[in-house]
């Protein structure tokens, strides 16, 4: 295969990662479409539009946001680390039907979890009350370990308990990381959300990924060699 150099060489570098991001989001985002709607569609002033964004909302995360994201980075993890760039539809899809019930069953806690978080937050904020606040840390607490959950889960076999264990341990006791996490996504998603909305179906969730699942390999890497380290001394 030609190799380009030089300024053509750049763009065209450049072309093929923006076109990695954008296709893989997009197939994150059409999968996750309908929780989307419901957060432009359902109206929550009354107790049965309360009820049915909460029904619905852990549903379509359960069954297909969750296991969708967590399809963008096992496709991010083969990127960093095995540098494989194959068909991406091919390899995002195999990802996301060999590790479905497994997210899916994941998904279910997490989706519960975030919606009392969701409705809490909610709540203090119509109340104009200042444990919207606190609500909002806890938020972006539950974000980081979220996030580090993902990038162990696309890059570790082992139970569940041990991914959020270890995904506890990685959030707690690496405050940098957990800060760059929360401060590219909130970057990102304040763009998407407010300024550019073109941004959310076309990289968002894969630029978050990528640069989250690069923070934490980063912090696997370090571990494993201090842990190679001690075991030589």
């Amino acid at each position: 295969m030609l190799e380009l150099k030089g300024i053509t060489g750049v763009f065209y570098t450049m072309s093929e990662w923006i076109m990695r991001f954008s296709g893989i989001n997009l197939l994150w985002f059409l999968i996750s479409l309908p929780f989307f709607i419901l957060f432009v569609t359902v109206e929550m002033s009354s107790i049965a539009g309360f009820v049915f964004f909460g029904a619905a909302g852990w549903l379509f995360a359960t069954l297909l946001f969750f296991p969708a994201t967590a399809a963008v980075f096992s496709v991010i993890r083969e990127w960093v680390v095995e540098e494989d760039f194959s068909s991406i539809i091919k390899t995002y899809f195999f990802h996301l039907r060999t590790d479905y019930k497994m997210n899916a069953k994941t998904g279910a806690v997490f989706a519960l979890v975030w919606l009392v978080w969701y409705y809490g937050y909610f709540y203090f904020y119509t109340e104009q009350n200042s444990a919207a606040i606190l609500f909002m840390v806890i938020g972006i607490a539950m974000f980081i370990y979220t996030v580090n959950f993902l990038s162990i889960s696309s890059h570790y076999r082992m139970t569940a308990a041990a991914k959020a264990k270890n995904a506890f341990f990685l959030s707690a006791g690496r405050p940098l990381t957990g800060v760059f996490i929360a401060a590219s996504s909130g970057v990102l998603l304040w763009l998407s959300v407010t300024q550019l909305l073109w941004l959310f179906p076309l990289v968002t969730c894969s630029m978050i990924a990528f640069l989250s699942f690069t923070a934490f390999y980063r912090e696997a890497q370090k571990i494993s060699g201090k842990t190679v380290s001690d075991d030589a001394g």
